[in-house]
């Protein structure tokens, strides 16, 4: 398999992933949503928009633009967020779509929020947003838990049972 066939499927994971927790955030009253938890963004809400606002930033350091937050006050439904979170994707889609082989070796140098500069190979950056995600979803899946909310599973695993055929979630 090539770096790219990978990325591209690990960033169908992470949105088949992401889809299937949205639909779960969809259906919680607004008291559930915004209930504070005590996890790294402290409510539902709040982690969704850290999530995308992420992934958001990450092709605009790849692309040398300057990078920002998103603020969760501009996104106050979860539809919002779902809304916008499409624009993300294709977003991101494209990005990698663009690449070759090639491109994705290459060293790319960028700062944080902190004002720290890294350097790293593209391909290396390009696999931070689908690990940063599955990370909070694991905070959600425990959010959930602790509403006694049911939540998918959502690891890479059941992704491939589902898109074989195998077992379908």
């Amino acid at each position: 398999m090539q770096l790219k066939e990978y990325l591209t499927e690990l960033y169908e994971y992470n949105y088949w992933a992401n889809r299937r927790y949205l639909a779960v955030a969809e259906a919680l009253t607004e008291e559930q949503l915004f209930r504070r938890q005590g996890h790294s963004w402290d409510n539902v809400h709040a982690v969704f928009v850290h999530m995308m606002s992420s992934e958001r930033m990450w092709p605009q350091r790849w692309r040398g633009e300057k990078a920002e937050f998103l603020d969760a006050k501009d996104f106050p439904t979860i539809a919002s967020v779902r809304k916008y979170w499409v624009d993300v994707e294709k977003n991101m889609r494209a990005f990698i779509a663009g690449q070759t082989e090639k491109s994705l070796l290459r060293e790319v140098t960028y700062t944080n929020p902190k004002g720290e500069t890294f350097t790293l190979p593209l391909w290396q950056m390009v696999v931070q947003p689908p690990n940063h995600n599955t990370h909070h979803r694991g905070e959600l899946a425990a959010m959930f838990a602790l509403m006694d909310i049911p939540h998918p599973e959502e690891e890479i695993v059941q992704y491939f049972l589902d898109k074989s055929g195998q077992k379908k979630f």
